[in-house]
Formats: C-alpha cells, sequence, structure tokens
C-alpha cells in the first residue's frame, strides 16, 4: 500500500511539474523547431525582437494575473491603452519624462480602480462593467483627439521601446522589472496571500476578515498601473498614439495569461508563466511573419490560440459550457 500511495503521490507531482513547466518547454520546442526550419532564427536579432514585442503584452498581462486570479476579467485594457498613450504623447514635450510616467500611472490606477468599484460595490459583473467602461474610455480619447493621431518622437523618448541596453531590448527590462515585481507581491507579501484567498473563496476570505471589497479595487488599480506603464512603451515603440492604436489588445493579454497557467476558476497564478506565455504569443507572430503568412491566416490562427487559451482554462480542463436554449451557464468568467 506504501509503494502504491508513493507512486501515485510521484505520478501527482511529475504531472503537476509538467504542467507548471509546460509553457517553458513549448517555448523551448518552438525555439528549437523555428532555428531548424527557418534561417532568420539562426541570428540573435531574431530572439531579441521576441523579447521586445512580448514585452508590450506581457507587461499588462501581469496585471491581468492578479485580476483573473479572483475570477474577474478586464475588457477594457485595449481601450485604456489608446487613451493613456493619446495623453502619454500630449505631454511629455511640456513635463519631462519621470512627470509624465508618474501621471500616467496613477492615472492609469484610477481608470482601474473604477472598474473595481463597479465590480465590486455595485456588483456588476466584471465583464459587462469593464466592456462597458471601454466604450467610455475610447470615446473620451476620440473626443480628446478628434479622432487623430498625436506624435511625439524626440530620440530621449522613442529610445525606450526602440533602444537597447546592455545588449537587451530596454522594454524588456523594465518587463522583466516589473514580472520580478509582480511576483513578489503575489508571493511574498500579505496582499498576495490575500488575493489568492479572494480568488480561492471569496465568501470564505470575508469570514476571516479580508476586506474582499478593497482587494477587488486594488487588483483593478494594478491592472491599470501595469497597463499605464504599457501604453508608454507601446506610444514610445511607435512614436505616436491614436484612439485605437490596440484594438483587441485585450484578448492577447488574457490569452498570454490564461496560457501560463492562470486559471479561470480562480486562486491560483503564476507571474513567471505569464512572462513566458508571454514570449510564447509574441514568438508565435513574429514566427508567421518570418515564414511570410498571409495577414488573414495570421487573424485564424490568433483565433485558434484564443479559443485553445479560454478551452484549457489554465488548469489542464476543458472548462465546460453546458447550452440550455439560448443561455450559457458554468462559464466561470465574472
Amino acid at each position: 500500500m506504501d509503494n502504491l500511495i508513493s507512486k501515485d503521490t510521484l505520478k501527482a507531482k511529475l504531472r503537476s511539474n509538467l504542467k507548471e513547466r509546460g509553457i517553458l518547454v513549448s517555448l523551448i520546442l518552438l525555439w528549437v523547431v523555428f532555428f531548424f526550419t527557418n534561417e532568420n532564427f539562426r541570428v540573435i536579432d531574431s530572439y531579441l525582437s521576441i523579447l521586445r514585442e512580448a514585452s508590450f503584452v506581457g507587461v499588462a498581462a501581469i496585471g491581468m494575473t492578479f485580476c483573473i486570479i479572483i475570477k474577474a476579467i478586464d475588457l477594457s485594457i485595449g481601450a485604456m491603452v489608446g487613451l493613456l498613450a493619446l495623453f502619454t504623447v500630449s505631454i511629455i514635450g511640456e513635463v519631462g519624462l519621470i512627470p509624465t510616467v508618474i501621471i500616467i500611472v496613477i492615472s492609469g490606477a484610477l481608470l482601474g480602480a473604477i472598474n473595481g468599484f463597479l465590480y465590486s460595490k455595485f456588483r456588476v459583473p466584471a465583464f459587462i462593467a469593464t466592456l462597458g467602461m471601454s466604450y467610455i474610455y475610447n470615446a473620451v480619447a476620440l473626443i480628446y483627439s478628434k479622432g487623430r493621431p498625436i506624435q511625439f518622437n524626440e530620440k530621449w523618448f522613442t529610445v525606450i521601446g526602440n533602444g537597447n541596453f546592455i545588449g537587451l531590448p530596454v522594454p524588456f527590462i523594465i518587463f522583466i522589472i516589473l514580472a520580478i515585481l509582480g511576483s513578489v507581491i503575489l508571493k511574498k507579501t500579505i496582499l498576495g496571500r490575500q488575493i489568492l484567498s479572494v480568488g480561492n473563496s471569496e465568501k470564505a476570505s470575508y469570514l476571516s476578515g479580508i476586506d474582499t471589497m478593497k482587494v477587488k479595487i486594488f487588483v483593478f488599480a494594478l491592472v491599470g498601473m501595469f497597463t499605464a506603464i504599457a501604453s508608454i512603451l507601446i506610444s514610445s515603440r511607435m512614436w505616436s498614439a491614436n484612439a485605437e492604436m490596440k484594438v483587441g489588445y485585450e484578448f492577447d493579454v488574457i490569452a498570454a495569461v490564461v496560457l501560463g497557467g492562470t486559471s479561470l476558476k480562480g486562486g491560483k497564478g503564476s507571474i513567471l508563466n505569464t512572462t513566458l506565455a508571454s514570449i510564447f504569443f509574441a514568438s508565435i507572430y513574429i514566427g508567421m511573419n518570418m515564414f511570410h503568412v498571409d495577414a488573414y491566416m495570421q487573424k485564424v490562427v490568433e483565433g485558434i490560440i484564443l479559443v485553445v487559451a479560454f478551452s484549457i482554462g489554465g488548469d489542464g480542463k476543458l472548462i465546460k459550457a453546458k447550452l440550455k436554449g439560448n443561455k450559457v451557464v458554468n462559464t466561470n468568467i465574472t
């Protein structure tokens, strides 16, 4: 019996380790395939390009990881990026880099907190609350810019999104620093433990004395803060901004988080795996360009990735959506 238990325990541990390391193994295999099938992937610049592009999705994905852990979702970040990027290029020439970063990050936190307040205080489902706010943020961006792009191409600004430091893309360095910070918050702080607790059971967390409303508002504020930093990186990369610059961005971010193993059922997540999944996601896109995949077919691949990500649900099990009449139940997204 002891031998049987030990074997079962060993198998369970092996399955758990494989699940945790699955995205890393997938990324390595993908790069190996690219290396042997396309000569463009035999030079370091191709991999540096992947790391750079991964950063623009990955930074926002760090914040989204916290959000999905509490069984919520934020569909407003695409519109938020457009709005905050417009603010960035509008004020940075007047007030300078550091004040701009502070202003934009605080603005992102406030926008996120509004989403969190609607979700936690008024009990509006996160899906609906953030979808509605995305229309508002997009409308404000269009009104502010009058529907036109705004540019700012000073080298000291554009180097943030396009430059290198110690041989690595500057956005990737920022991404890694923020990923470490996010991991520390999640694993080493009281707030992180409270976020995981709320994700596992909001009722039990409330009974244990956790202010669940504050936790949820703070999580959405975190989403806004990380999205704000992403908007600065993206506007620097493009040295311009417009209200429609990142249509569908939220789905890339959510897919990266879920592919990284964060469960749509809540209660667990890994910033490290989110980071790796963001790199995997960028590898797919750049790989398709290297292989000259038709732009329309790239959309098909993107759709497949999204379907797979949501089907897996971050825990290796298919999400069961039972159709009764015209209603979908048990989708595990609030």
